[in-house]
């Protein structure tokens, strides 16, 4: 009855108003999870997915959450998935689990997705911080691919390598997890007033107690910020912070965070429970941590994964419980469990052996079960050989050591524990790990060693071994060593490096003068983070065509070489890419022309200076009725303080004085623009609203409604909206000056002066007046204009249908996320075709608008960077449309193909403008864009951002109409990507399902065509 009554606790939920999980200032009641189960159980039990597998992408979120819960409600088999993992160790995963759907968050990234085998398994996305579904792939029934279990048996799987590397999958029981969680919660009086402030990453079977436990018992689940295990005073923020009285923590991971941990207010000083579990807890760690939380019992877990979680525990265990031993003791098998010691030593040490009433069902095997499409699980002995060595002492268990600081020494094992624990006290040591490497050796980690300290701690530490008469080891001192994502040591990596350093003494590294490879200088170039390597395919990092195009330009500066972007997607990979330059003639590129200086302003007299030919056909193309709504751009600026408004205001100073495109205007007559000095311009408008008045959107929506006067500098307005411990400053700005990217520039820079900040790289003084010089239209055509009079010589005008009446054109923003399927089938499509990411998914959205609205071949407009060579620290319109034509139905590859070509040609003839080529179609002078009302372009990103932080999965009006009816974004922070679709209301009127469509069929082709089906 027990195991019942855990079970429906568990998955029941006792539905309250009380919140059950909390997560970065997000806040889920007992209730709202329990719906967002209930919705995802419905659709998991469509999709068949009852007694499969069911990948369950971390990190730890309310999602997750969700996903394991409805997981193991709907009959389905959670396999967790989190960061580490290699692409060889996950396409072993995919391969051998088959699993039946995907379950993500928009915090997984795509760099944890490694799917290569092509399986037909949907993907259901979920809100991290709501669990509710914001992209569904699953179609209904299980998909022909996925695997099946036959009895509802297995609870979960949890894929490990183990310390050796080699993959195993162990499948836990439903009567196991459930035994567990009731003693559990039973044994420890887990109540609804426990907090449990989380830190296990989910790949972990010690999760499942972290997460579950208190759950069941009806507390609070507090979930660390993502990747928080990283950053050890981040992670002691975090269990401070929570006011926990439960914690789950590895010893050695411990250690290092006590040390991190502030004093007073800053210790987790609520603890009432401390499990500490996954290595040998050493009495130093206990000391550490009765003194961070006095009132906390220190208890002692163990167990191996194929037993059910832990199956020895040791309540209320002292630093002076060690007797003796190096490590504390584990006590006593919880009920169901028996222990033994096999082929004890004359001093009572054995290896410890483990018999459960209910362990896991046994290990997944590769091949088919007894029944077609069934698995095979290789049940497991009854008897479990932990590796472990270890005594009693009393009722107790006493661990003493297994394979890693257990070695063996000519033909004898030695134990280096408490070794390991005395260098461990030794002054400035952080961390010592021994390896066996051809000998003992022992690693030992100084963060901060002192001139000369190596020498000498390497003689104390020889000395420590001598003294506990253990073979001498030899000692090499580093800064760190490599840790698990779970905060264990990589004893592999460090395993490998030791052999690195054996190959080439003290570790030999590059000297000056040494000279760099083509390669090793292309990648300096590329400026990438440090795991971005010769041989990783440009469009698998991220790399997008902005990037690209700035990289392009340092290529050919460094090698004198006129590379295009297209080459070097072409080339695939830094590796190959270095070949094509070795090979190429050193030509010196062409200098470019530097643009014409204009005259200097006239004392007290303004400078009329000419319009730049993009501010021209921005002028014809938007503005030909007059000023509208539509040419307001806006971005929210968030300060994690309170902000007074002289502080804004004299950010807003600065940037004006920084940015000469600020104080430009238009001249009455609009035909040509006037400049303001620094010291004469009209100070940007700022509205400051009250405390309360007003949510940010609401302050957004009003800011953008109103006009704003192209003809008074600036151009610009503000508005600062006040909350608690926050602010917001919204700034506003006109297109005929500044573009998107500049609109970022633009609040980069304020958020940096409003943090106290001092701005770099100061753009000319001049920089936009003289791109306006260089690039003033000539009285006749272009030798550009034959290209665009041949491209698009028999252009259809392309329209969506559209409801008409009031608010028909009132604009409306929503983004989707791809999911972690899709975002890498896009990427290994461009890998492949040796396109951009943005022409795969050009393609695909080409491909999903004419499924949608049921038209033939479309033409796009796609607005694209013209900045002749103007720095990227300067603000202004450089934007210039391209008009890129389909055709009819092709294979998506070959339409990237065709669009990537047609993108760069038609940059290179981008001289002849939009408005040019409209007037030439005699397409100028209507009341909507010109060839098409459809657009695409893309938003690169800072790198480091999750989907979650490039869009908003809610629709939200902008506060303005829209001249065209429809525009893709493609949002891109290195591999992590989001669509935000800018749509007019008449398109959809009242609800999304347009957009869902329309973004699920750009999901689709995506997954079809780059090796991995989605449902339909």
């Amino acid at each position: 009855m027990q195991t019942q009554d855990a079970l429906t606790r568990l998955l029941d939920l006792g539905r309250s108003d009380r919140t059950a999980v909390e997560w970065c200032g997000h806040a889920l009641s007992y209730d709202r999870l329990g719906a967002a189960v209930d919705e995802l159980t419905r659709r998991l039990t469509r999709a068949g997915a009852a007694r499969t597998h069911v990948l369950l992408h971390g990190p730890a979120t309310p999602a997750y959450v969700v996903g394991l819960l409805a997981a193991l409600r709907s009959g389905a088999v959670p396999v967790p998935v989190d960061a580490g993992l290699t692409p060889a160790q996950y396409a072993w995963t995919e391969r051998i689990t088959r699993p039946s759907a995907v379950l993500s968050s928009d915090v997984s990234p795509v760099a944890q997705f490694r799917g290569t085998t092509g399986a037909d398994a949907g993907e259901l996305v979920l809100d991290a911080a709501t669990g509710r579904v914001v992209l569904g792939t699953t179609g209904p029934g299980r998909p022909a691919g996925a695997g099946q279990y036959p009895d509802g048996a297995a609870a979960y799987l949890l894929p490990t390598s183990g310390s050796t590397g080699d993959p195993k999958a162990i499948v836990g029981s439903r009567t196991g997890l459930h035994a567990f969680l009731s003693w559990f919660t039973e044994e420890f009086g887990l109540g609804p007033d426990d907090v449990c402030a989380a830190v296990t990453r989910v790949n972990f079977d010690p999760s499942l107690r972290e997460l579950l436990g208190v759950l069941v018992g009806g507390g609070r689940l507090c979930l660390p910020p993502v990747d928080a295990q990283l950053d050890l005073a981040a992670l002691g923020a975090h269990l401070a912070g929570s006011r926990p009285t439960l914690a789950f923590l590895v010893p050695s991971l411990a250690r290092r965070v006590a040390e991190v941990l502030p004093a007073g207010a800053g210790r987790p000083d609520t603890l009432r429970l401390a499990f500490f579990a996954g290595e040998v807890l050493p009495a130093r760690v206990v000391r550490q941590w009765t003194g961070l939380a006095p009132g906390a019992e220190i208890v002692n877990l163990y167990g191996m994964t194929e037993g059910t979680l832990a199956q020895l525990f040791r309540r209320a265990v002292r630093a002076e419980d060690s007797a003796g031993a190096w490590g504390l003791p584990v006590g006593r098998p919880r009920p169901g469990v028996t222990v033994t010691l096999d082929a004890a030593d004359a001093d009572g040490r054995g290896e410890v052996l483990i018999a459960s009433a209910a362990p896991a069902l046994g290990i997944l095997a590769d091949g088919p079960g007894t029944a077609p499409g069934t698995f095979r699980v290789e049940p497991l002995p009854p008897v479990l050989r932990t590796g472990d060595v270890g005594f009693r002492s009393g009722d107790d268990l006493v661990i003493t050591g297994r394979a890693g600081n257990d070695l063996k020494v000519s033909g004898r094992r030695v134990s280096y524990h408490r070794f390991v624990a005395e260098v461990e006290e030794l002054p400035g040591v952080a961390q010592c790990v021994v390896v066996d490497r051809q000998g003992p050796h022992a690693l030992v980690a100084v963060p901060d060693p002192a001139p000369g300290q190596e020498a000498a701690l390497r003689e104390r530490v020889r000395a420590v071994a001598a003294r506990l008469e253990l073979p001498a080891p030899a000692v090499q001192v580093r800064r760190e060593l490599p840790l698990l994502r779970s905060g264990k040591v990589d004893r592999m990596a460090l395993a490998a490096s030791v052999a690195v350093q054996d190959a080439t003494p003290g570790g030999a590294r590059d000297m000056p003068g040494t000279p760099a490879t083509t390669a090793g200088i292309l990648l300096e170039l590329l400026d990438c983070d440090s795991e971005f390597t010769e041989s990783t395919a440009f469009v698998e990092a991220g790399i997008g065509s902005l990037d690209m195009i700035t990289f392009v330009a340092r290529v050919n500066r460094r090698f004198g070489l006129a590379l295009t972007t297209q080459d070097c997607f072409g080339h695939r990979d830094v590796a190959s890419l270095a070949t094509a330059v070795d090979r190429a003639a050193r030509t010196p590129a062409p200098t470019p022309t530097a643009p014409r200086a204009h005259p200097d302003t006239a004392p007290g007299e303004p400078d009329t200076l000419p319009l730049s030919t993009r501010q021209l056909a921005y002028l014809a193309t938007c503005m030909a009725d007059g000023n509208a709504d539509w040419c307001n751009l806006s971005r929210e600026v968030r300060i994690e303080r309170t902000v007074t408004p002289d502080e804004v205001r004299a950010a807003l100073d600065t940037l004006v004085a920084r940015h000469d495109v600020l104080r430009l205007s238009l001249t009455p007559d609009w035909t040509g623009q006037r400049h303001t000095s620094a010291a004469e311009v009209r100070r940007c408008p700022l509205t400051v609203h009250a405390a309360g008045s007003r949510t940010v959107q609401e302050a957004r929506f009003a800011a953008v409604a109103e006009l704003i006067d192209p003809a008074t500098a600036p151009a610009a307005r503000a508005a600062l909206v006040p909350g608690e411990g926050t602010t917001s400053v919204v700034v506003v700005a006109h297109h005929l000056f500044l573009d998107g990217l500049s609109m970022d520039l633009i609040a980069r820079e304020l958020r940096t002066l409003l943090l106290g900040g001092t701005l770099d790289g100061a753009p000319p003084p001049d920089a936009y007046r003289a791109y306006c010089t260089a690039t003033r239209r000539p009285a006749g055509p272009t030798p550009d204009a034959a290209y665009w009079r041949a491209a698009l010589k028999g252009a259809a005008q392309t329209e969506l249908p559209e409801a008409t009446g009031p608010g028909a054109r009132d604009g409306l923003l929503l983004s989707r996320p791809f999911g972690v399927r899709a975002v890498r089938a896009a990427h290994r499509l461009a890998a492949r075709t040796g396109v951009s990411v943005f022409a795969v998914v050009l393609a695909a959205f080409d491909r999903a608008v004419t499924r949608t609205f049921g038209l033939g071949p479309l033409t796009l407009v796609v607005p694209v960077q013209a900045r002749e060579g103007v720095p990227d620290t300067a603000a202004g319109l450089f934007m210039s449309q391209l008009v890129l034509r389909g055709g009819p139905p092709a294979p998506l590859p070959d339409r990237a193909r065709d669009y990537a070509g047609q993108l760069a040609a038609g940059t290179a003839h981008s001289g002849w403008e939009f408005d040019q080529r409209a007037a030439d179609h005699g397409l100028d002078g209507a009341d909507r864009f010109p060839f098409s009302t459809v657009l695409f372009n893309q938003h690169p990103r800072p790198r480091g951002l999750r989907a979650r932080d490039l869009g908003s999965w809610q629709p939200r009006p902008l506060g303005r109409s829209l001249r065209f009816q429809l525009q893709g974004e493609l949002q891109m922070s290195a591999a992590e990507m989001a669509l935000t679709y800018y749509y007019r209301r008449g398109i959809t009127m009242h609800d999304t399902e347009v957009i869902d469509r329309l973004h699920a069929f750009v999901v689709e082709a995506l997954c079809q065509t780059g090796g991995m089906s989605c449902a339909d």
